[in-house]
């Protein structure tokens, strides 16, 4: 449980600040899998003196787990395929949660907008605002081929009355994917277009294997075990194919060399740019849900932020206790000198939830705070 002092100091934060998410792959869980240890097979591979084929071989095995856990699935997402209504279900409250909660803001110096960065690389978020009819802002402009581009974020958008000719400021969404995403392609090598039908996720998932041509990825396998997995396997014609499609993918890769495409690298650090510089500005909040700062460009521009920008408020809303300690230890215990990185946690232990997952979330903070809030404006009722 939240103390009601810590809900109404959040619920003048809000009122009171630019409003910013950084939304990690624990909000997705358990429907898509968490990187787990891809990152650490995959750069610990690289060492290894192994043959050609043995390379491909593992390569192909760990991108095909990453793939099947975490992009595959994706395309139920499209359809609200069954699967994934309870985690769609906790993405739509949290936007429409955050919706009525823009709607009441008092501040007119404020606008009604709220930027999402996000690591994840999945259609969770886009799916959940266009479901319930919200604006949001994912970069794309155009109809027959959108296309990407940075200078379309921080747009205001307004709706007049039909009768009366009264403006109002709609709530915006601003969302900016740091890793890239599921929906983006490559178009002549220059450009990020649009991509509604995960086209490339579905040929990939097309492809057969022939039963043990991959090894297998358990929670406990390294780079030394995946070694001597695939002695003795053949390589097969569908592992290049695989490889070829997952490559095309404009993702950041779960690896030390991040980048296969050079409007993804630039693309990358200019959404971290944006990032870094949003922070940097007077009276601004960031709320991180499901994120455990692994990501060191991340955790560095956020620590940066916190230490240059005393009016900076970072409110970390951990999973569970052992997870707070885990993000407290990779801040580092004198790396924040303006005390202004704070958790929100769950206790170890009495009646309150043991841990905070996206449904929890939802009910203890931004739910209770849409619900206590001031009662409804002229304005907000003319949105309906």
């Amino acid at each position: 449980m939240i103390a009601e002092t810590q809900l109404d100091e959040i619920k003048n934060v809000i009122q009171d600040c630019n409003l910013n998410f950084l939304l990690g792959s624990g909000l997705s869980s358990p429907y898509l899998n968490t990187l787990g240890n891809i990152e650490t097979l995959l750069t610990d591979i690289e060492g290894l003196e192994l043959s050609a084929d043995a390379r491909q071989i593992i390569r192909c095995s760990v991108y095909k787990h990453y793939f099947d856990g975490v992009m595959a699935r994706n395309l139920e997402v499209l359809t609200a395929a069954a699967p994934c209504i309870p985690t769609l279900t906790d993405y739509r409250a949290f936007y429409k949660a955050l919706n009525g909660i823009l709607l009441r803001r008092r501040s007119t110096l404020l606008g009604k907008e709220v930027n999402i960065f996000t690591t994840n690389i999945d259609v969770l978020s886009e799916k959940a605002i266009e479901d319930i009819g919200l604006e949001f802002n994912d970069g794309f402009n155009g109809r027959f081929r959108p296309s990407f581009s940075l200078s379309n974020f921080h747009k205001t958008r307004f709706k007049r009355s039909l009768h009366f000719d009264n403006v109002s400021e709609l709530p915006v969404f601003n969302l900016l994917k740091l890793h890239g995403s599921l929906t983006w392609r490559l178009h002549d090598d220059k450009s990020i277009v649009f991509s509604s039908d995960l086209a490339r996720v579905a040929d990939a998932l097309k492809i057969v294997f022939p039963s043990d041509s991959l090894v297998p990825i358990e929670a406990n396998t390294t780079a030394l075990t995946l070694q001597e997995a695939a002695n003795g396997i053949k390589l097969h014609d569908s592992l290049a194919s695989f490889i070829s499609i997952y490559e095309e993918l404009l993702i950041v890769n779960p690896t030390k060399d991040k980048f296969r495409h050079t409007i993804l690298n630039y693309t990358y650090y200019e959404l971290l740019r944006i990032f870094s510089n949003d922070l940097e500005k007077d009276n601004t909040v960031l709320f991180v849900m499901g994120f455990s700062f692994a990501d060191e460009h991340i955790r560095e521009i956020v620590l940066r932020a916190a230490n240059s920008n005393p009016t900076l408020l970072v409110y970390v809303i951990a999973y569970n206790p052992s997870s707070a300690k885990d993000i407290r230890n990779r801040f580092g215990s004198t790396s924040i000198k303006n005390a202004n990185i704070h958790f929100i946690e769950p206790p170890e232990d009495g009646d309150s939830p043991t841990q905070f997952d996206f449904a929890t979330i939802n009910h203890e903070l931004f739910g209770k705070l849409f619900r206590k809030d001031a009662p409804l404006t002229t304005s907000d009722n003319e949105e309906g």
